[in-house]
């Protein structure tokens, strides 16, 4: 079904607000501090709503479509609960200290914890994977606005990429922070009513369930079981506390560690709660429609159905509430990418005495090269198994080496750089022997539960007993009791 005029003018009104938001950041941003990190000012309840916008994508609405399809409420099971029980930890565990750090990129105070080496290891490679989940996110939502418009994927994935790495380039932090909220109003107006208009439709919630092929109703299926919700708990602990850069921002850019564990507990419950408005329309799609050929179409195959009978440009508002989604999240990670490279690579490897306003260039500079990274991953991605499997199979099995020594050198104060850069290789070749040596070897393929499960269980018990066989020296203990005296 193509957009239409009314579709296009409510697509372009949003677009203009979003713009006019964006100018109206930028004369927010004075410093790097401000850019990068909004100045440490950012009130609490704005930061939980931008930590739970830039925890959803259209990866949710396209990826998540073929699991709540095929296996019913246990996607809610899979994706909700996990993250609210992750981020009720990290409100006591992490979110507190990530404001006590007083940093203005996630990696900065490794070099601190443990040295410049491997600060700039984790710099290095951070980058470097996070390209993985950019590309799924940017794929994800140019399936949907393919599938709504008809545009080729390709244009669409090259036009939305363009669009949202020019809007974070001048506004920094402080852009995606308040166009997050408004994002949250339109894609919640948006999501709600669909849900009302789908339940009106199949007979209540009570009818949908019973209507639909036995099992849907489990809280677990073969597809995801409780050793693989397990995994992934584990997962998302590392991911939403601050493995995903973007997410440790909204943490350390509120200026009390007090407000910081409020805007985890807030963000936990939007995720708890949320996520049902997405899987209504999903659940009931074959009610509806019928058997869907292709899942990853059924939410938006449902939105067309009842937005084009509710009202003229409705179709264009939940277009532009599903790129409000993705543009928060790649936004929010390009920001933190761009973070990383001025401060962590450049200001401390090429320009020690680099100017703000300097600085400030060369993270709008990064900020361009990282979002046409994004689309060369977007376009890549079209090529390989799907938005759900690249997303799952790959990212999150690669995030655990990246994150154990970030997350937990603030929880453990023995292990030394050796722990943190050991911990580092051998996830990753734990990884690949299981994930593809041990496949060859017996010729039976590793499922994602097990070869993430054996490469965290590896990281971690790596960087953990590392602390406990070697001693730092008097400079090492002498630096890590200070920090840890700040952050406790």
């Amino acid at each position: 079904m193509l957009l239409q005029s009314a579709d296009y003018i409510v697509i372009l009104a949003y677009t203009i607000l979003v713009s006019l938001i964006g100018y109206y950041a930028k004369s927010k941003v004075k410093n790097i501090e401000d850019y990068f990190a909004g100045g440490r000012n950012v009130p609490w309840w704005m930061a939980a709503v931008s930590h739970h916008m830039s925890g959803y994508s259209a990866f949710a609405f396209v990826g998540h479509a073929t699991v709540a399809y095929l296996s019913g409420f246990s996607i809610w099971t899979f994706f909700a609960v996990p993250i609210f029980i992750a981020m009720i930890i990290g409100s006591h565990m992490w979110a507190p200290k990530w404001v006590r750090l007083h940093v203005v990129t996630p990696v900065e105070y490794l070099e601190e914890r443990f040295d410049l080496k491997t600060r700039k290891l984790f710099a290095w490679s951070g980058i470097s994977i996070k390209f993985i989940d950019e590309g799924v996110k940017l794929y994800s939502l140019a399936i949907i606005v393919h599938v709504v418009t008809g545009f080729p994927l390709e244009i669409t994935i090259i036009a939305c990429g363009l669009v949202t790495m020019v809007y974070i380039m001048f506004g920094g932090l402080w852009a995606t922070m308040l166009t997050d909220f408004v994002q949250f109003l339109v894609q919640f107006i948006t999501s709600f009513i669909l849900v009302y208009v789908v339940l009106k439709e199949v007979g209540g919630w009570t009818n949908m369930w019973a209507s639909l092929p036995p099992g849907h109703s489990s809280l677990f299926s073969d597809a995801i079981s409780p050793w693989f919700i397990l995994v992934y708990l584990c997962v998302i602990i590392l991911s939403y506390n601050g493995g995903t850069w973007g997410l440790a921002q909204r943490f350390y850019s509120i200026g009390k560690p007090a407000d910081a564990k409020k805007a985890a507990i807030l963000s936990a419950c939007l995720y708890l709660v949320y996520p049902i408005a997405i899987y209504v329309p999903i659940w009931s799609a074959r009610l509806v429609i019928g058997e869907i050929e292709n899942p990853e179409h059924a939410y938006v195959l449902m939105a067309e159905r009842f937005f084009s009978q509710i009202s003229p440009g409705m179709i264009g508002l939940f277009v532009s509430s599903i790129f409000a989604a993705t543009m928060s999240m790649i936004s929010s990670d390009l920001n933190s990418l761009a973070a990383v490279f001025t401060k962590d690579i450049y200001q401390r490897s090429v320009n020690m005495n680099a100017t703000e306003k300097k600085l400030i260039g060369i993270g709008m500079i990064s900020t361009i090269v990282f979002g046409l990274l994004t689309i060369v991953s977007a376009l890549i991605t079209i090529q390989m198994e799907g938005a759900f499997n690249t997303m799952v199979e790959w990212y999150a099995a690669i995030l655990g080496p990246i994150s154990i020594p970030l997350l937990f050198g603030m929880i453990f104060s023995k292990p030394t750089w050796r722990g943190a850069i050991y911990s580092w290789g051998a996830g990753f070749l734990a990884f690949l022997l299981v994930k593809y040596i041990v496949p060859l070897i017996t010729g039976i393929p590793t499922e994602f539960a097990f070869y993430t499960g054996v490469e965290l269980l590896v990281s971690f018990s790596v960087f953990y007993f590392e602390g406990k066989l070697n001693l730092q020296t008097p400079d090492e203990e002498e630096r890590v009791r200070k920090l840890f005296l700040r952050i406790k």
